[in-house]
């Protein structure tokens, strides 16, 4: 991501999740906005201010017929309550 934001800037670049694991959500979408809270990866101190959103977020802009056939099975796998949790960790996230 550093590599794509340093060639083609932030400003029309995003990370996609897809990911369920609430812990990892929160530090990944950290890590991309503000740099690895860690710092003890490549992205420590450098900040890119990238907006992350979970692919459950982005539903309404893929097609229903490939949704069905990438995403179906995935979403139904996800519990109601890790969902809500999940896009309430990424609301929050994007508002810094």
């Amino acid at each position: 991501m550093k590599n794509l934001a340093e060639k083609y800037g932030t400003d029309n670049l995003i990370v996609v999740l897809g990911i369920n694991q609430l812990s990892t959500i929160e530090i990944m979408t950290r890590t991309f906005k503000s740099g690895d809270p860690s710092y003890a990866g490549p992205l420590a101190g450098v900040t890119l201010g990238l907006d992350s959103y979970h692919i459950l977020e982005l539903k309404e802009y893929i097609p229903t017929d490939v949704w069905e056939q990438e995403m179906g099975m995935y979403e139904l796998e996800i519990e109601e309550e890790v969902q809500e949790n999940i896009l309430k960790i990424m609301k929050k996230a994007r508002q810094g």
